[in-house]
């Protein structure tokens, strides 16, 4: 597997990541692709004329796709020997300031883009006439991402949500709903209904994943650890509920996570 990633253009630091480029070596009797929560929204185009995934949750007859907040787990079957593909990835509340959109009912959904945003028909006529080079591929979504970006920002609170985000996830999700309210300036009830039109869930959630993620990696990170050890610095007080709810997020339990054929997932989660 090989991994580059590209830094956006200046204009759209608000709102992008950055762009990861992914060669996935596969073949007709791999294992599937796990893919669970990586804590942000993300676009995927993968660089082929021809149909590269199958699922029983989604028909892949598409090579431009956009990924709603991911929070549980499931699987991609590989239809081709080497997969190519460039992703996207958005900044906590990016997708929804640059393209204007509610996230709510895209969680969990991985769709052909323009289904989501009907401008970006341009755009996929041009990517699927241009499937050999990453580098252009790049160039031609970026080209597009910087035509979105909005002359007004409509979200009054977007820089609110934000911060919100960057607190849960540098406390790892073990902040209180109450804390995070006085902490960015909300009352709770607006605090999770901006939440879920920006990020798609709500705020206790988005709490609960960044938890699992934290766990996730740091589980990578040791082969050899105490449980009690992972639950008592993530704040876990039930094995048995643990170990169920990750294997909901991340298809297998803790102890065979490393055995997991998730490797789309656990390149783009290294920037969460």
């Amino acid at each position: 597997m090989q991994v580059s990633f590209t830094h956006p253009h200046p204009a759209l630091k608000p709102y992008v990541k950055g762009y990861f480029y992914i060669e996935l070596d596969t073949n007709s009797s791999s294992a599937p692709l796990d893919i669970h929560p990586v804590g942000y929204n993300t676009m995927a185009f993968t660089l082929s004329p021809r149909q590269v995934f199958k699922s029983n949750k989604v028909d892949y007859g598409f090579s431009l796709s956009y990924h709603g907040y991911i929070c549980e787990h499931f699987s991609l079957i590989p239809l081709v020997s080497c997969i190519k593909m460039v992703v996207v990835s958005f900044t906590a509340t990016g997708a929804t300031r640059l393209f204007r959109i509610s996230q709510h009912e895209l969680i969990n959904q991985i769709l052909p883009i323009v289904d989501v945003f009907p401008s970006s028909k341009t755009l996929n006529a041009q990517l699927e006439g241009n499937t050999s080079c990453e580098k252009q591929a790049i160039k031609l979504i970026e080209h597009w991402l910087l035509q979105q970006i909005p002359a007004k920002t409509k979200s009054p609170y977007a820089n609110n949500i934000d911060n919100a985000c960057t607190l849960i996830q540098s406390s790892n999700g073990n902040i209180r709903i109450s804390d995070l309210c006085k902490e960015v300036g909300m009352s709770q009830r607006y605090l999770e209904s901006h939440f879920k039109e920006m990020i798609g869930i709500s705020p206790k959630l988005y709490c609960r994943v960044a938890r699992f993620i934290a766990a996730y990696q740091f589980i990578l990170e040791n082969t050899h650890m105490e449980w009690s050890e992972l639950a008592h610095r993530y704040h876990f007080f039930d094995q048995a509920h643990f170990i169920r709810d990750f294997k909901i997020f991340f298809g297998y339990p803790p102890s065979k996570i490393h055995t997991a054929n998730s490797h789309l997932a656990r390149e783009i989660i290294l920037d969460f």
